[in-house]
């Protein structure tokens, strides 16, 4: 009794102070590792749900319209007239897949389609970006304000394009109140090296903000196992250099061209459904052919993304839950001699290891295994070191 109550007293302070270590970010490698295990043995069953798909909708700018519009490519005039009854439907993304960068010298209407952009919460604009060859001294640098680095980035194999130079960057009018994601031409990358910093593409600065998760909770890695984690419940995967991959799926499509009148009602019942409301919308340069174009790309794996399952972290009760089963475990060592405690403890890792594997598999939950593992562990060492000698164990006497 007495080796019982000192060992519940040791692993209530164990876990107290464990705790505080994980509030303060000391386990994240481990939890993140046994994560990443579970992934690599199921990432190929996460697939986007097909009734989830409708959340993103591209608005075709087509090439075979181009006459109807005020230039080509669209001048600011164009982008405003459709953000204009865009911005009617309420929508809670706006992505722009091109750059909104016009030579020398600028037309008219940028200021208007910046005051046009103000009414929608989130809006992201490309910025277009090359690799390879020497750096362009002349472009204008994307503000580091505007681009957020990627502080949890793992690219031990340098898997991710370094860019050299930037080719068009979004005019200043329009960047001071949007968020900017990189572009670049032949590239799916889902992020970029400049300089020594991670920058995101279009398409991660898209996901982060429709999932609403910052940059400081969005983890990338390359290599076996390579996907985006956005925090700790949704999960993208990539190819191993940290390409996109691409899925064959079916996205909603709208022709902007409709959007180019005065009166939103005007735009016709069916693409107000198509629009509806609180979705993700991609403006882009599009045609009929039937190679994809980088808009189409863009949205369709934007699409994709948004419809893969999510991922179950146990909540506050859930671990409070689990570190009581792994306490459990650890004082039910007392009921053996001692010099089984280390094979027990083993066993019972074993054991809580597998059963985490199991529920990931079935149910996608999982729970972060430090603390319980560390319970686990510490119990077996206690017990090996204070525990009861084999000839302590009280045995019933034959009469």
């Amino acid at each position: 009794m007495v080796r019982s109550i000192l060992l519940v007293i040791l692993l209530s302070g164990l876990a107290w102070w464990l705790h505080g270590e994980q509030e303060r970010g000391r386990f994240r490698q481990v939890d993140e590792g046994f994560l990443d295990f579970l992934l690599a043995n199921t990432r190929q069953e996460l697939k986007p749900d097909p009734t989830r798909l409708g959340d993103v909708v591209l608005v075709r700018l087509r090439e075979e319209d181009k006459n109807e519009y005020a230039g080509w490519p669209p001048l600011p005039i164009d982008y405003q007239m459709i953000v204009k009854n865009l911005a009617a439907h309420e929508p809670a993304v706006l992505v722009m897949a091109e750059p909104l960068h016009w030579p020398e010298p600028k037309p008219q209407f940028i200021d208007q389609l910046a005051q046009t952009l103000l009414p929608l919460p989130r809006v992201v604009l490309a910025a277009g970006a090359g690799y390879g060859g020497e750096p362009d001294r002349s472009a204008s640098p994307i503000p580091s304000e505007r681009l957020p680095a990627i502080r949890r980035a793992d690219d031990a194999a340098g898997a991710l394009p370094k860019l050299t130079n930037w080719t068009a960057a979004p005019e200043a009018e329009l960047a001071r109140q949007s968020d900017v994601g990189v572009v670049i031409a032949g590239s799916q990358a889902s992020a970029a090296r400049s300089g020594d910093r991670v920058v995101p593409s279009l398409e991660l600065q898209a996901l982060s903000n429709a999932g609403q998760v910052p940059f400081d909770r969005v983890r990338l890695t390359t290599g076996p196992g390579a996907g985006v984690h956005l925090g700790d419940e949704w999960f993208v995967p990539t190819l191993s250099d940290g390409q996109w991959t691409r899925s064959d799926v079916v996205i909603k499509t709208v022709n902007a061209l409709d959007l180019l009148v005065p009166d939103v009602n005007e735009a016709g019942e069916e693409t107000s459904q198509a629009l509806g409301k609180g979705k993700t919308l991609v403006i882009g340069i599009d045609n009929d052919s039937s190679s994809p174009t980088a808009a189409r790309l863009t949205a369709k794996t934007i699409a994709s993304a948004l419809a893969l399952p999510r991922l179950h972290a146990l909540s506050n009760m859930g671990e409070l839950s689990a570190w009581g089963v792994a306490a459990l475990l650890g004082l039910s060592l007392l009921r053996w001699p001692k010099h089984k405690a280390l094979s027990r403890a083993l066993l019972f890792l074993f054991i809580a290891l597998t059963t985490s594997y199991l529920a990931f598999q079935n149910f996608q939950i999982w729970c972060p295994p430090a603390i319980p593992a560390a319970l686990i562990a510490a119990s077996g060492v206690l017990v090996r070191l204070f525990g009861r000698r084999h000839e302590e164990v009280p045995t019933t006497e034959v009469q």
